[in-house]
């Protein structure tokens, strides 16, 4: 049943993953009174690049060509080892921990950066020089928040963690708490690509992600657009499911009870983007340089977490 439960969360994850980037794009283009894309769009895409002939530049290794396939095949194995739309653990949950997640997500960030520089592309050095900088302010409170769930819940296990909030009431409510959430929430939004700075627009000004992809075409281009899709909605998976609504994920291996919170994990999921793009088309875009005082807020949450935790003597 687990091996079956792992193959129905996959799919889900794989299926539903461009149709949450889709009506985001849509959502935020009707806020700002623009007729938008179709939620689908991002399927067409797909289907039209995994069409198209790949085209490679000279200068660059075989690296550049494999490490789509590879990141996308990582990303996959991410969906197997988080708390989707199960509480319990699958086949291969107990392989890694939050921490171990956090790292095979570096792990991806790193390889796409070392083949972006591989195509020796001025945009993409531009793209890969921009997010080593925010990635190096934002990952270390990501780390932070983990380490603080770690301490406060004795566990990095995400299951244990989103069984603890199912059942803990004044865990869930505690101040300690909701400062991760908040913590978590203003990372969510840099990791995404929502804020404080431009990520998918081919302003030269704003670009990070898409300077990254810049020289990929293809089936390449393809994987590597459908794993940021599936990254996206792995990491809001994560929030809804661990830190901002833990409740009603099945904690019992029961096919019935998986198939109706994977709706509602849906319905969940649209109220998060409906809020991010509510955010997206009211709140103006930071310059890059603004950048760190958005992340130095985001570290304040996390690290007055630990102080409230402490302060109240490691007890709630």
């Amino acid at each position: 049943m687990l091996y079956f439960l792992s193959a129905v969360q996959l799919l889900f994850v794989i299926g539903f993953a461009p149709l949450a980037a889709g009506v985001f794009n849509t959502l935020t283009e009707k806020f700002e009174s623009k007729k938008g894309p179709s939620p689908l769009q991002p399927y067409y895409d797909l289907y039209k690049l995994f069409g198209k002939q790949s085209v490679v530049p000279k200068v660059a290794s075989s690296l550049f060509q494999i490490v789509p396939y590879i990141t996308f095949s990582m990303y996959l194995f991410l969906t197997l080892v988080l708390p989707i739309i199960t509480a319990f653990p699958l086949s291969f949950g107990p392989v890694v921990d939050f921490i171990g997640g956090g790292l095979v997500f570096g792990a991806i960030g790193t390889l796409k950066k070392i083949a972006s520089l591989d195509s020796r592309s001025n945009y993409a050095h531009l793209g890969t020089s921009r997010t080593s900088s925010i990635g190096a302010l934002s990952e270390p409170i990501v780390v932070l928040i983990f380490i603080t769930f770690g301490v406060i819940s004795h566990t990095n296990n995400p299951y244990v963690i989103n069984n603890i909030m199912q059942t803990s009431s004044h865990w869930y409510f505690s101040l300690v708490h909701w400062f991760v959430v908040f913590a978590f929430f203003m990372a969510l939004l840099v990791e995404t690509g929502k804020l404080p700075i431009e990520s998918h627009s081919s302003n030269e000004f704003g670009m990070i992600d898409q300077a990254i992809e810049m020289e990929y075409s293809g089936t390449e281009l393809a994987l590597m657009k459908w794993g940021g899709y599936i990254k996206q909605f792995i990491l809001m998976s994560v929030f809804l499911n661990v830190f901002l609504i833990p409740f009603w994920v099945p904690m019992k291996i029961e096919l019935k009870g998986v198939l109706l919170y994977a709706a509602l994990h849906l319905l969940k999921m649209l109220i998060l983007i409906l809020i991010f793009s509510v955010i997206q088309s009211t709140v103006s875009k930071y310059k890059l340089f603004k950048n760190f005082e958005y992340v130095a807020m985001a570290f304040s949450f996390a690290f007055l977490a630990i102080v409230v935790f402490y302060t109240i003597g490691g007890a709630m």
